[in-house]
């Protein structure tokens, strides 16, 4: 992948400089910096040369693991945090659908404890 050296992630009094360890990060290295820039999942999937969305959605969170501070927006697009306010947002919506996700765990479990009950 092409590297692009405009796309970095701006943090504090810091204007342009990256906020990455010296790691590689081509996924990251072709995202654009802003939420209003954010690039659409199948434009990306395109230029990555994914098969499909699941497989850049791989490919992110490996470099996720690695420290790449890649944010999504619920409209489908990917960017760089353009500042620390953005990815308070990020973080924010992370924690409202994991709590969302163990609700329905939540539920689900009651539903195996009630049939299992009823079995008895």
């Amino acid at each position: 992948m092409a590297k692009n050296k405009h796309n970095q992630v701006h943090t504090d009094n810091q204007p342009g400089k990256a906020d990455y360890p010296k790691v590689d990060y081509p996924i990251a290295s072709l995202l654009p910096v802003g939420k209003e820039n954010a690039i659409p999942t199948q434009e990306l999937v395109k230029l990555v040369g994914c098969s499909s969305a699941r497989e850049l959605q791989q490919y992110i969170a490996q470099e996720r693991k690695r420290g790449a501070v890649i944010c999504s927006s619920t409209t489908g697009g990917y960017f760089l945090p353009v500042n620390r306010a953005e990815i308070a947002e990020f973080c924010k919506s992370l924690e409202n659908r994991a709590s969302n996700t163990f609700i329905a765990i939540q539920s689900a479990k009651r539903a195996l404890n009630d049939s299992q009950e009823q079995e008895e």
